[in-house]
């Protein structure tokens, strides 16, 4: 319907109909935080890592996203090397990662910036990064920022609905894969979120490898 499949649509009906959609996937992503901290507790939670196209990923993440920040005055730009390897990861927990650190971006960045996100390859080590002009995270809060449930104080005031869970399950998720979280945050000025990946040790095929035989 967005994409005026059903007949021409106006902006503001347009406006509205990705605004219920984009509620209805932080509705799902949601459950699936709940789902996966249920998992974590009773021992079934399970990275299933198969090979996965990481600038595929990347770019359908940051496209999903990016009416959203148009919609908030920001931009989103992403940037990329020429080739990037594919990667045996997990696909699924890997989006949700990626997700919620763009989504918070979006969330906490004042209006007319810029939020950079890029991949980066280097020896054997693949980082992305989300970089915003936000509120930031006070120093005093930093430490427990990852705990589970925990969300600090400037962050509730603007938005009052956050569960706590998403940055939890994406250091557990990065952890799962052999990697790191990596994150640097000034009070009102900003916040970088991001994550590495050792390469050789998840598994690695060329960009152009078109072998997508499980691991």
């Amino acid at each position: 319907v967005l994409e005026g499949d059903a007949g021409e649509i106006t902006d503001m009906q347009k406006k509205l109909l990705h605004e219920a959609f984009t509620s209805s996937e932080r509705m799902v992503h949601l459950i699936n935080d709940f789902l996966n901290i249920s998992r974590l507790q009773t021992g079934k939670f399970v990275i299933d890592r198969r090979l996965t196209d990481i600038s595929k990923l990347m770019h359908q993440e940051v496209d999903s996203l990016r009416t959203t920040a148009v919609s908030r005055d920001l931009k989103l730009q992403f940037s990329e090397p020429k080739t990037v390897p594919k990667l045996y990861v997990d696909e699924g927990k890997l989006r949700q990662v990626v997700m919620n650190f763009i989504d918070n971006a979006i969330f906490y960045s004042k209006p007319d910036t810029t939020i950079k996100v890029k991949l980066i390859v280097e020896d054997d080590i693949m980082t992305v990064t989300v970089k915003d002009t936000g509120i930031g995270v006070p120093a005093s809060e930093q430490p427990h920022l990852f705990k589970k449930f925990f969300r600090a104080s400037n962050a509730r005031k603007q938005r009052p609905d956050g569960t706590g869970v998403g940055l939890y399950l994406a250091k557990r998720v990065i952890t799962e894969h052999g990697g790191r979280i990596i994150f640097e945050s000034t009070e009102g000025k900003g916040s970088m979120f991001g994550f590495e990946l050792p390469m050789k040790k998840l598994g690695l095929a060329p960009a152009d490898n078109a072998d997508e035989l499980d691991k």
